[in-house]
């Protein structure tokens, strides 16, 4: 089948998720062809060599948190032209590539042609979970105004497969159309033996600085990624980011300090590293993970970065619990559905 890949250029978490899925259908026989944006289109073109670069939107950060107003704003001035340019590659490329059906990684533009075209489409994301399940632990105002911009983004798929570390209840209207997987997890992470050194890794994303309060612990021993600062100081070691080097220091660290990621965290998690989580603020997602990391017995969260917080959770690390990997099930899944397409 000739299948129409779509991955949001937001974060390099769905690119790694789409490697895993699209490297799976190729070894299946399929014929895929991958639409990305910014970071995601550049980390797919190392693997694959048809990755049609599309334009896409992000969102900019401010003080810890997602800027609403900013974001719509440096999103709107490009608008027209990002439409004109999808409208291009519609006419073209894809069109010419006529796919049987569509996936979608949170990526409208994979989901917009499947729609207007009558092809079937497949949603795999995490994202998906906020909305097709419920969610009674988590109270307040969060999982309706993230539900709402999730739903919004890809609705009316024929499927919807999701990878979590958490599986609440589908919601009732989800039951035929949702699967509930674990995380989907490169090779070089079910590679990984894990083993228990001496040091916290710490990865920073964005604008909440976890990397201060540290030194206020200098009887601790830090491996920080995602600063322009290299070299040590102090207690805190920073590096440059290297894959092979990270997957070391994440497989042999204590504990895992970051934001609310679900892939670095749903990794760790796999590898039975105890996380604290300080997720962005505003940003729905990865407060909601953050609270399940904390409801699981997984790890714990923090409002804001903060020493005491940090000493707390490395005073009482939580009894290390293997999560296991989605992926058997996310492809037998995807497998089934794509026999009952074709």
């Amino acid at each position: 089948m000739k299948i129409l890949y779509g991955v949001t250029g937001e974060g390099l978490g769905h690119a790694m998720r789409s490697r895993v899925i699209a490297g799976h259908l190729r070894e299946r026989g399929h014929e895929v062809k991958l639409t990305a944006s910014r970071r995601a289109c550049t980390y797919l073109r190392r693997y694959f060599d048809d990755v049609q670069e599309i334009p896409g939107f992000s969102l900019t950060y401010v003080r810890g948190g997602i800027g609403r107003m900013r974001t719509v704003l440096r999103n709107a001035r490009g608008a027209r032209a990002a439409i004109h340019d999808s409208f291009d590659l519609y006419r073209r490329p894809i069109v010419e590539f006529q796919p049987d059906v569509c996936i979608s990684d949170f990526d409208s533009f994979a989901h917009v042609f499947g729609k207007v075209l009558g092809r079937p489409v497949i949603s795999i994301d995490h994202h998906h979970v906020i909305d097709r399940c419920e969610h009674p632990r988590v109270r307040g105002t969060l999982v309706p105004l993230t539900r709402a911009v999730v739903r919004a983004k890809v609705p009316g798929c024929d499927h919807y497969i999701v990878s979590s570390f958490y599986h609440p209840p589908l919601r009732p209207r989800a039951h035929r159309t949702t699967t509930l997987v674990g995380p989907i997890l490169r090779r070089e992470v079910l590679a990984l033996t894990p083993t228990v050194g001496d040091h916290v890794l710490v990865y920073q994303t964005a604008t909440r600085d976890l990397v201060e309060p540290l030194f206020a612990l200098p009887d601790q021993r830090f491996v920080v990624y995602g600063t322009d600062e290299r070299g040590a100081r102090e207690n805190v070691t920073f590096r440059p980011f290297d894959e092979a080097t990270f997957l070391a220091d994440l497989a042999s660290a204590r504990a895992v300090i970051c934001n609310g990621g679900y892939t670095l965290m749903s990794e760790a998690l796999y590898l039975g590293k105890p996380v604290l989580s300080v997720p962005l603020r505003r940003h729905g997602e990865q407060q909601m993970n953050a609270i399940y990391l904390e409801t699981l017995g997984l790890g714990r969260r923090a409002v804001r970065p903060d020493a005491n917080a940090i000493r707390d959770f490395l005073s009482a690390l939580p009894t290390p619990q293997r999560i296991p990997s989605g992926n058997d099930l996310a492809f037998a899944t995807l497998d089934h559905l794509l026999e009952d397409i074709q």
